[in-house]
């Protein structure tokens, strides 16, 4: 079984209900072309593995959301096609995040 899905709009919502910490992938141009998801944070996937390890208080203080807990705390990744968020949930499963 994979630690991570592809989520629906309507899963999408579901998730955004119960509090889950939704990070955009993709590069500020990106979003500044498209715009973004309501509520979510944008973290550029090169610079995910870096700010996932950020300490929690300086974590919190750069995005202004909690930083999710490894083992409770539900992270969705969402970028354009699917490629980069994918990637990004390998790159947080490494780092010991489970969901």
């Amino acid at each position: 079984m994979s630690v991570y899905a592809n989520v629906d709009y309507d899963g999408l919502l579901e998730k955004m209900n119960r509090k889950s910490v939704v990070i955009d992938v993709r590069e500020c141009h990106e979003l500044a072309a498209t715009g973004s998801l309501p509520n979510s944070i944008n973290i550029p996937l090169s610079e995910l593995e870096n700010n996932l390890n950020l300490p929690a208080d300086i974590f919190e203080e750069k995005y202004k959301v909690p930083k999710p807990d490894k083992s409770n705390g539900e992270i969705v990744f969402s970028c354009a096609r699917g490629n980069r968020s994918r990637r990004a949930a390998e790159i947080a499963f490494n780092l010991d995040y489970k969901k």
